[in-house]
């Protein structure tokens, strides 16, 4: 999404950058050691760096697996839910609220505090963590719903698509359709 504008750029800066770095090369003295006739090779030296827990909100969202019951995914909402009613009162009882109060101040707040318990869906974290691999799912899980007779909108851009008819396999909650969804998703 926001790398696509990049592309033209990089295929562009890529064969400039390799052609500069093949003629600094070639310019370049004797590569072999006298000692040991092998060639040196030059390189870079970084310092250890400690890995150190991610510290964003996302990282922290619970996630729902691909195969989690109808009962596990509303068990997984409840702690979201208890913190959206807590903090809003009256109005916000279902945490999904949330949207239809969208762009209200108070609103905004409660969606920040809560955000860490509220749950994401394996495909949700893909997106956001492995856009290149949720992509390739996205087109798996369009070519089996395809083969399996959906009528289906053109994937978009990051892959995503619609239904343009409920047809005899139903909708995308059908047996069908989450049966290519967890094909193309399995972790």
């Amino acid at each position: 999404m926001f790398l696509m504008p990049l592309f033209p750029a990089l295929r562009f800066a890529v064969p400039v950058l390799a052609a500069a770095a093949g003629l600094l090369g070639g310019c370049s003295g004797s590569t072999s050691d006298s000692s040991t006739g092998s060639p040196k090779v030059a390189t870079l030296q970084s310092a250890d760096v400690a890995a150190s827990p991610s510290t964003s909100v996302d990282d922290q969202r619970p996630l729902v697996r691909l195969d989690a019951s109808d009962e596990e995914r509303e068990d997984s909402i409840k702690l979201w839910a208890a913190c959206v009613f807590k903090l809003g009162g009256p109005g916000y009882e279902d945490p999904r609220s949330l949207i239809w109060h969208r762009g209200e101040a108070k609103a905004e707040k409660i969606r920040v505090a809560c955000q860490s318990k509220e749950p994401e869906t394996y495909e949700q974290r893909q997106q956001r963590t492995d856009i290149a691999a949720f992509r390739d799912n996205q087109r798996e899980w369009y070519k089996c719903a395809k083969e399996a007779g959906y009528k289906l909108t053109p994937p978009e851009e990051d892959g995503q698509f619609g239904l343009t008819e409920v047809g005899p396999n139903g909708d995308f909650g059908s047996a069908k359709m989450e049966d290519c969804r967890k094909e193309a998703f399995k972790e």
